[in-house]
């Protein structure tokens, strides 16, 4: 499956919206609730510590229709480096390969990207899938090392 991966806008609000409601197993691990309608508009303002704004990157991933969703925070927590928020993938789309897919989406419009950075929660799915694709877990985080590519970066 090729996906592509391209920056939200306020109109995918409703859609984003429905996938949040298909991906409450996460909200709830990771929230301690269901999502709601602020989820989206609370994102724009969930920064790590040491991020400014303009760091900030929401992107919608999609194939025949909206199937993810990556909250990303660009040149942290140094430059090269990537915080995640999360990629979310609705219930009935996992494991068919759509986060490995997002994620190589991910490294091919951020090329600069070096490592991503995970904190992690209790959602047993999304530590399988770090696992999976490579992250090495410890403790409250995940870091990926992204390989060089041939160009040298």
């Amino acid at each position: 499956m090729r996906l592509t991966l391209r920056d939200f806008t306020p109109a995918d609000e409703p859609e984003v919206l429905r996938l949040f409601a298909d991906c409450d197993d996460w909200f709830q691990a990771a929230t301690g609730h269901p999502s709601g309608p602020g989820d989206v508009q609370s994102l724009f303002y969930a920064l790590p510590e040491g991020a400014v704004d303009e760091q900030k990157h929401l992107l919608v991933a999609e194939a025949q229709g909206m199937i993810g969703f990556v909250d990303l925070v660009l040149d942290h927590p140094r430059k090269g480096h990537a915080s995640i928020g999360f990629f979310l993938v609705p219930k009935d789309l996992r494991r068919w390969g759509i986060g490995r897919e997002m994620v190589r989406a991910v490294t091919e419009r951020y090329p600069a990207i070096t490592h991503f950075h995970v904190r992690l929660d209790d959602f047993q799915p999304g530590q399988e899938f770090l696992k999976a694709m490579g992250f090495a877990l410890n403790g409250q985080r995940a870091v990926l090392e992204i390989a060089p590519r041939s160009d040298g970066r």
